[in-house]
């Protein structure tokens, strides 16, 4: 599709690096992946709406203002079947294979944009340690040919861009993972299997109340109001095993 190398790949990391403002960063970005046949970028943080403001998630985008109006709505954003398969997924997806697990709401969310004349686009997952996953999602009117390379070059530069704009503009109010201690995430992880406590207790070799203990210092740093709530937040937050 280009003949841009590893060169120009470089180049743009070191351009977007180098960038001071949110403005800049989008920019460059949306630079680089022209030749690459998009032209959109939805930059955020997957974080549930239902418990942080919107004015506090990270969303930045070059779409039109009534677009990203529509879709920095609490609705929009729970009914996306992007950020729910960016969430599960380590690999870039296209719009397509994520329209195609989604509910009608969720349809109606991907659709949208088709208005705008954005028909095809990409999503390039973000997870790391300490830090909120998300995601960089790139569109464009033409759906792109892309080989296996060109999609590894995108994702790199996504990924420059994503750290640099989360670093620039964090930390946010919400991004300080709590750290679970070996003994905790082991009892989390044997609740997550339906375990009650006294089986945990036996499994570990422990007393019935220490279990209790550690299950609730546990709630209390993921800021959870119950078991279930423990699991999932344990889950969500990368602290156990799915």
């Amino acid at each position: 599709m280009h003949d841009y190398n590893g060169s120009a790949v470089l180049h743009a990391i070191r351009l977007i690096s180098a960038t001071a403002t949110s403005a800049e960063t989008i920019e460059a970005l949306a630079v680089f992946i022209e030749a690459y046949g998009f032209e959109k970028i939805f930059l955020g943080q997957l974080v549930n709406p239902v418990n942080v403001p919107l004015k506090d998630i990270l969303y930045l985008s070059n779409w039109p203002e009534e677009l990203k109006a529509a879709r920095r709505t609490r609705a929009a954003i729970l009914h996306d079947p992007i950020a729910f398969c960016a969430v599960r997924s380590k690999r870039p997806f296209s719009w397509a294979e994520a329209r195609a697990h989604a509910t009608r709401a969720g349809r109606r969310t991907v659709d949208m944009v088709h208005d705008f004349g954005i028909t095809h686009g990409m999503m390039f997952p973000m997870h790391a340690l300490e830090s909120v996953s998300g995601g960089v999602s790139l569109g464009g009117g033409v759906k792109p040919d892309l080989s296996p390379t060109e999609i590894a070059e995108l994702e790199i530069v996504c990924q420059v861009a994503y750290y640099h704009l989360e670093t620039m503009l964090g930390p946010f109010p919400y991004q300080k993972v709590a750290e679970l201690t070996p003994r905790e995430t082991e009892c989390v992880q044997f609740a997550a299997a339906g375990k009650s406590n006294w089986e945990i207790a036996h499994i570990l070799g422990i007393q019935e109340d220490t279990v209790k203990k550690t299950l609730r210092r546990a709630r209390d740093k993921l800021d959870a109001v119950n078991r279930a709530h423990l699991v999932a937040s344990a889950i969500a937050r990368h602290q156990i095993l799915p």
